[in-house]
């Protein structure tokens, strides 16, 4: 969850794709892990949808 952390620090928001490619993870398992993380939040829906840290 770190590496989604310091991702999110240099890039401010990204699609679910995009984290998962940078971890060589499933964009299953991606947004596992993202939903699990209280410090990130979730902008958009479905197709649109990009996440951040929380401010």
């Amino acid at each position: 969850m770190e590496k989604i952390r310091l991702y999110l620090q240099k890039h401010e928001t990204a699609r679910t794709s995009d984290i998962a490619q940078f971890l060589e993870l499933s964009t299953a398992r991606t947004r596992a892990l993202l939903s699990e993380m209280e410090d990130v939040e979730a902008v958009g829906t479905n197709r649109t949808r990009v996440y951040r840290l929380r401010r």
